[in-house]
């Protein structure tokens, strides 16, 4: 079945590179007089991003590193295959890579999200996303390794911190979240529709790795509403296929996510909130042995750009992970809160200083992690 899967991507790939020059081919073939050539047409169809980020800091009892904050490189693909607009059919399509810049045994760690999915762990480069798929007027249809629906409609507002974060939104629960189909998704098909402010989405997840495996291994949905600055968004994503004792690359029986979260932004302001409720999601280390667990997490946000120019901004915000009480897992918790100072000096580009008080407890109510402090900076390309 997983050969098969692989045989579609292959296909897919060969489908988009021959539309393309399909439509080289035909307009060479009607303009013999124009002085593009096939170069022209290829990148006039690609839009290539990127973005260094590189964090240094030190934790409260004196380690000192240099971090990775989710460096990346990649390719944005559109390219029509009707010269009516009014038709609106695109091939469209993405790549992007990841990079440890530095060493991945980070003393100081910077994770707005995690980069390397569970096979990539300790890689210099890695896939971070890789999809290919149609679009026609306000519907867009993909299949790769891409973000859920999950996180780009119900959690990605309060994501907005240039150090630290997403730690109560359930979206990188295990390594990038590729596994559970919350953050970037593995083997993934996604259907979305977006049109006067209003998205909705859904997706199905075709990865069959453990012996439950299902046609369908995870799906989810998303919806998200826009207007005069005001968001609002939900997001939704169940497991088929787990198993009770999952392997590193295996989901959890009964995994089941929702979050929903709300944000607000005008002039020099942004505020924004998450609620999420999380089942069987979460992965901690108990005497051991890998243990999953029934949570709650909040995160909140606030940003106020106090420049004339607007380009230095200060921002706060809190991150809440909490288990059910009949976890067993006694006073343990994930709760921090985030300081942030920064200055865009470029389309997004920045630098910064932040810092994350950490009052995380274990299961007998000690805390369990340093408070972190760095500067960084953020290069986009």
């Amino acid at each position: 079945m997983n050969k098969n899967r692989y045989t579609l991507t292959r296909v897919l790939a060969l489908m988009v590179f021959l539309l393309s020059l399909q439509g080289i081919q035909a307009q060479t073939s009607q303009d013999t007089n124009s002085d593009t050539n096939w170069i022209d047409e290829i990148t006039s169809r690609i839009t290539p991003y990127g973005s260094i980020r590189i964090g240094a800091g030190f934790a409260e009892e004196g380690e000192i590193g240099i971090a990775n904050n989710a460096p990346r490189a990649g390719i944005k693909m559109k390219h029509a295959l009707s010269k009516d607009e009014t038709e609106n059919f695109n091939v469209v399509g993405g790549v992007e890579l990841g990079f440890n810049l530095v060493s991945r045994d980070e003393t100081v760690a910077f994770a707005v999200d995690p980069g390397a999915g569970i096979a990539q762990v300790g890689d210099a480069v890695f896939t971070r996303l890789g999809f290919v798929g149609f679009s026609y007027k306000e519907f867009e249809f993909t299949f790769g390794k891409q973000n859920s629906v999950y996180y780009t409609m119900g959690a990605n507002q309060v994501d907005k911190f240039l150090a630290f974060g997403g730690a109560g939104i359930g979206v990188w629960n295990i390594s990038d979240g590729g596994i559970s189909g919350t953050g970037r998704a593995n083997q993934v098909f996604i259907l979305k529709y977006k049109k006067n402010g209003l998205s909705l989405g859904t997706q199905a997840e075709a990865r069959n790795i453990s012996e439950n495996s299902e046609s369908i291994d995870t799906y989810g949905f998303g919806a998200n509403y826009e207007i005069d600055g005001f968001q609002i968004g939900v997001g939704y994503n169940k497991v088929n296929d787990g198993v009770e004792d999952p392997l590193p690359n295996q989901a959890k029986e009964g995994d089941e996510a929702f979050v929903a979260s709300a944000s607000y932004e005008k002039d020099r302001f942004t505020v924004a909130a998450s609620y999420a409720s999380l089942k069987q999601h979460q992965r901690t280390t108990l005497n051991g042995d890998d243990f999953f667990y029934d949570a709650t997490g909040i995160e909140l946000y606030a940003r106020y750009k106090f420049s004339t120019d607007k380009r230095w901004h200060v921002a706060a915000g809190f991150n809440y992970l909490g288990p059910d009480d009949d976890q067993g897992l006694g006073d343990f918790d994930t709760k921090f809160g985030i300081v942030e100072v920064g200055y865009n000096f470029k389309k997004s580009s920045h630098i910064f200083a932040a810092s994350q008080i950490d009052q995380s407890k274990n299961i007998a109510g000690d805390r369990r992690n340093q408070s972190v402090f760095g500067i960084g900076i953020r290069f986009g390309l």
